[in-house]
């Protein structure tokens, strides 16, 4: 009877031993399939320089009145539709992505009297330089994730000069990427001063803005 106890107690102790075994190896079968093996990968992104440029060309305004023996202002669109139409905004968009920075400058052709016939005292006449008068502007860059807008801006000035009025101080390097709208600050008009000896007529002007990069102006 002793003999029999002592049997199956080995029995019981060589059943624990090939569980644990068991075990073990199930173990370290889990601990195999849970070893990280991903790698890494790099992103690229490239990106394409695109151009500088008036994106918004300006519109020229016009200039109507009346003449009546002495000198006065004519206003660009100011009160009524006899006083002509108003001049439109522009913006310049950098595009470039090299941070070279730009310039823009505006200048006007003398107003010249457009009749053709060479007979009358009116040909070939024009107003006196100086007499086209641009006012103070407003910039304001179009996204909040363009650099800083340029400034100062230039203040009401004559652009029918000899030479170009730089609008704006010019953009260094870094600065004016991105696009810019340039308008008349409170909406203040375009101006034109007619003297009192001015022949009657239609008379006309061709405004130029030019943009360069800062090396092309300076």
């Amino acid at each position: 009877m002793k003999h029999r106890i002592m049997r199956r107690k080995g029995t019981v102790a060589l059943f624990c031993a090939v569980a644990m075994v068991g075990f073990t190896m199930l173990t370290g079968v889990a601990f195999a399939d849970g070893i990280n093996t991903s790698g890494g990968s790099d992103s690229t992104a490239t990106l394409v320089a695109g151009t500088l440029n008036i994106s918004t060309p300006m519109t020229a305004g016009t200039f109507a009145g009346t003449l009546n023996g002495a000198a006065q202002t004519l206003n660009s669109g100011a009160v009524t539709a006899t006083d002509g139409t108003e001049f439109g905004g522009f913006a310049i968009t950098d595009a470039t992505g090299s941070g070279a920075g730009w310039c823009v400058t505006m200048q006007a052709t003398p107003f010249e009297n457009t009749t053709t016939d060479t007979s009358s005292p009116s040909y070939g006449t024009a107003l006196p330089t100086n007499s086209f008068i641009m006012p103070a502007l407003t910039v304001a860059a179009a996204n909040d994730s363009s650099s800083a807008v340029p400034m100062p801006l230039a203040t009401s000035t004559a652009i029918d000069t000899d030479s170009a009025l730089e609008v704006a101080d010019c953009c260094t390097a870094g600065e004016g990427m991105g696009t810019y709208s340039f308008t008349a600050a409170a909406s203040a008009p375009w101006v034109l001063a007619v003297p009192a000896d001015t022949y009657a007529g239609t008379y006309a002007s061709t405004v130029t803005t030019t943009l360069a990069t800062d090396a092309g102006i300076h």
